[in-house]
């Protein structure tokens, strides 16, 4: 896993210098179409990749953007504009529920896009096109690379369309490339500074039954994705707040044993941030703090400041690193191998996944 952590920059290159092939099928088949607006579904952290992606897209495309799990759109939308392109992500392929948003899709006359990394992928059955997520299997429970490498492969499919249609130009691209690659050069100096940040809190974390993780505005998709990844791994009870939703209601519950993550990101919050530590510490001392350092006049070991590029739309990438550390290190420092799972015939007892023949090498699609 914590190879995989290493290995997301080379990934997202990849995926951005190969972008026209990754995406050829389906440019090809939707430049002519008219499509008004878009919805992602995925579950897990394929629902988190589109929705890290959606600040990007909405702006890029000016056009309307719905990020959903698939069981909430197949039976809860109701009204649809029929230009409506609806792609479905599962990274390991075989996740019923987005094989049943695909089929609703359909059933409404709208477009459907599948995108998994799997070649074999059972959602690939189940749209018009598919696009492959170019990061290699993941042999392990816990997706990491996949997470930036879904929501950049999405990322890429919408530029190139964008282009192929006109609805922007080739100056506007490299202008967004540039700031990606800027984050991606980053990456390697936030896993460091990340891994040394772990070995400061781990004597404290590790007792930790309670987690809870905070954040804002484009680093939300993070706090989403850290509590998964933290809670599949460590086995601990997380939750993930968006910060405005903490101070409504969720600070009443915070005691000496809660441990809190806050991904403290550039913007009006940061501040805020600093001085909802500077309240909860009288109630808890386990307050990790994940920024830069503007801003911040007291130091802590238990905080991680680094230098991070801070791009409101591209940042998630940096931001998304400290949490998946923890959830790699921790549970060995623990015992547990979270590539166990508490048992192993869960998707199919439930019915929740399609695991036969060759897709069985891709164990826990997220």
């Amino acid at each position: 896993m914590y190879d995989y952590i290493c290995e997301t920059p080379v990934v997202l290159r990849g995926i951005i210098e190969n972008r026209k092939e990754i995406t050829k099928e389906f440019v090809e088949y939707f430049k002519d179409k008219n499509i008004e607006q878009i919805y992602v579904l995925g579950s897990g952290t394929s629902y988190h990749a589109g929705l890290s992606a959606k600040n990007y897209l909405e702006e890029l495309l000016n056009r309307k953007v719905f990020c959903m799990y698939p069981t909430q759109f197949a039976r809860s939308e109701k009204v649809f504009n029929k230009n409506t392109l609806v792609i479905g992500m599962s990274q390991g392929g075989q996740s019923l529920s987005t094989v049943e948003g695909l089929d609703a899709a359909i059933a409404e006359g709208l477009y459907t896009a599948a995108v998994s990394e799997n070649p074999t992928a059972l959602v690939f059955e189940h749209a018009d096109t598919k696009t492959r997520i170019e990061v290699g299997n993941e042999k392990c429970g816990a997706k990491t690379k996949g997470y930036a490498g879904t929501t950049v492969t999405l990322m890429m499919m919408l530029t190139e369309l964008a282009l192929a249609k006109g609805i922007t130009d080739q100056a506007t691209v490299d202008a967004y490339l540039k700031r990606m690659n800027k984050v991606i050069d980053n990456l390697g100096n936030v896993t460091k500074a990340a891994t040394e940040w772990y070995g400061r809190i781990k004597e404290e974390f590790l007792p930790a039954k309670r987690i809870i993780v905070v954040g804002y505005d484009g680093m939300y998709a993070d706090v989403l994705e850290g509590a998964l990844k933290v809670l599949e791994t460590v086995r601990q009870g997380v939750t993930g707040y968006d910060i405005e939703e903490f101070f409504h209601g969720i600070y009443n519950s915070i005691t000496d044993s809660a441990h809190i993550f806050y991904l403290a990101s550039k913007g009006d919050y940061k501040p805020r941030v600093l001085k909802l530590i500077e309240i909860l510490s009288d109630w808890t001392p386990h307050n990790y703090f994940i920024g830069s350092p503007e801003g911040v006049e007291e130091y802590s070991d238990k905080y991680l400041l680094c230098d991070f590029v801070e791009d409101p739309l591209f940042s998630a990438w940096e931001y998304i690193i400290p949490m998946q550390v923890v959830a790699c290190l921790a549970p060995q420092d623990l015992g547990i191998n979270p590539d166990i799972p508490k048992d192993p015939n869960f998707h199919v007892r439930i019915g929740s996944k399609k695991l036969d023949g060759v897709r069985d090498h891709y164990p826990a699609e997220k």
